[in-house]
């Protein structure tokens, strides 16, 4: 038979384990009780009795057989509670003296501790806790006292032990019930909100109720992570439309040239020169989304190594040096000594490239780039300032895109790649990619953890 869904929940399961161990506990700690009190007032009695043995075996001692029975009697007499048990008999267990009518049979040998019932005068069942001492030849004397006291406390630490363990065990089961149940439909609010995105509707979050345990921890967990795989989802939408969009205008030129080429008798090199670059302008989008895609994966981090950032900046800044001479651009680099980070050196390199790239593009003939390189506590900073055009502040974000253009930049050639490349790997570097104005011009910021302190 299947249990109920409540009672398969880890919570309920749980309790069940706390339940053992705490009726384990229970129980233990009423033994404890139950010992120490019925121990320390059986103690009591037995001295008692012991003490009543040693002071009618020296009586016999000093006046013999006939002495002890009239001690006993004395004895008897005195006892208004009836709170002693006397018995003295012969070899044949005839009663010569005390207060109790017959020998018990659960007597066998001198010294054994024996309980058991007497009949008081008004036929009320007394129990008895007695010794036996020998006397004489043939003669025995018992000697007791009634336990009712004893025996009642007994019962009731009993009764007390079995309803406090009974009234643990269904608190606790209780609980553990009603544990079980809120738990169950915390997870089964999780269960209806994941079957409902995984039909699609990922617009659905789980309900966060302020309680800040850890089921809401979890639940603002799974929404943080439904957002980010919203976020991906959208901008994988918005990469098929962007690739779609600026891929048909080369693709149709392309297959037009074709068309062309092979409707002429003798093709002319110039034609075909244009269809391969057309062919290698497609192929290299292709090969950057894929490079954004590996970037993002984090396909490169397991090679990651701490480098010396500050010759990365050097050798990028001398591979454009001929370019912006040619241009007629003044490049200037403020490096710093020692700028390490923790990183992948071509992705770095790719990365200030794509940068300097930019700056080289959009700065006109006559301007200036001004590189500098700061290791400022544990954050190293490259920025790259350009004389350009500019970006204006509300398109800063988007350019940060794939396939982003404005539209002073369609005249360039590109496919609007490379500024989310180098996003790309500021996040898989645990860095920052900022834009901010030059006035005028574009200042390009990347930052990014430093491997030590600065010295």
């Amino acid at each position: 038979m299947r249990l109920p869904a409540v009672f398969r929940t880890s919570v309920f399961q749980l309790t069940l384990i706390y339940v053992v161990v705490f009726g384990l506990s229970v129980i233990a700690l009423f033994a404890f009780i139950y010992w120490s009190t019925i121990g320390f007032m059986e103690r009591q009695t037995d001295a008692v009795i012991e003490a009543e043995i040693v002071g009618l075996a020296e009586q016999y001692e000093r006046r013999g057989l006939a002495g002890l029975v009239d001690v006993i009697g004395d004895r008897v007499r005195r006892d208004t509670e009836d709170r002693s048990a006397y018995l003295l008999v012969d070899a044949n267990l005839r009663p010569l003296a005390g207060n109790v009518s017959y020998w018990p049979r659960e007597f066998n040998q001198q010294g054994e501790w024996v309980n058991f019932v007497i009949a008081a005068p008004d036929n009320e069942r007394v129990p008895v806790r007695a010794q036996v001492l020998g006397v004489g030849p043939g003669f025995r004397l018992l000697v007791g006292r009634e336990i009712r006291e004893l025996e009642q406390i007994d019962a009731l630490l009993r009764q007390t032990a079995i309803w406090g363990f009974g009234l643990t065990i269904g608190l606790a089961l209780a609980g553990g019930l009603l544990m079980g149940l809120s738990a169950q439909r915390r997870v089964s609010q999780l269960n209806r909100t994941t079957r409902r995105i995984i039909a699609g509707d990922l617009s659905q979050r789980v309900p966060i109720r302020g309680s800040r345990d850890e089921h809401e921890e979890l639940a603002t967990n799974v929404n943080a992570m439904l957002d980010q795989i919203e976020s991906l989802l959208s901008g994988v939408r918005h990469v098929g439309d962007s690739i779609a969009h600026d891929l048909r205008g080369p693709l149709t030129r392309l297959r037009t040239r074709l068309e062309a080429l092979s409707a002429e008798p003798e093709p002319n090199g110039e034609s075909i020169e244009q269809c391969l670059a057309q062919a290698d302008g497609l192929l290299e989008t292709f090969n950057a989304l894929l490079r954004i895609a590996r970037v993002e994966s984090g396909a490169y981090r397991s090679a990651f190594a701490e480098l010396d950032f500050s010759r990365i900046v050097r050798d990028t800044c001398e591979l454009y040096q001929a370019a912006v001479e040619e241009r007629g651009i003044m490049l200037r680099l403020d490096n710093t000594r020692d700028a390490r980070v923790f990183g992948d050196r071509e992705l770095l390199a790719q990365a200030l490239s794509n940068l300097l790239d930019n700056a080289v593009k959009y700065t006109p003939a006559n301007g200036r780039i001004d590189v500098r390189l700061t290791h400022l506590a544990k954050l190293v900073t490259v920025s790259i300032a350009d004389t350009g055009p500019g970006i204006a502040a509300a398109d800063r974000e988007r350019v940060l895109a794939r396939f982003a253009r404005l539209d002073q930049a369609r005249s360039q050639p590109g496919n609007g790649l490379g500024l989310a490349l180098v996003r790309a790997v500021a996040d898989q570097h645990d860095g920052r990619l900022t834009l901010a104005d030059n006035a005028p011009g574009l200042i390009v910021s990347l930052e990014l953890p430093g491997a030590n302190r600065p010295r």
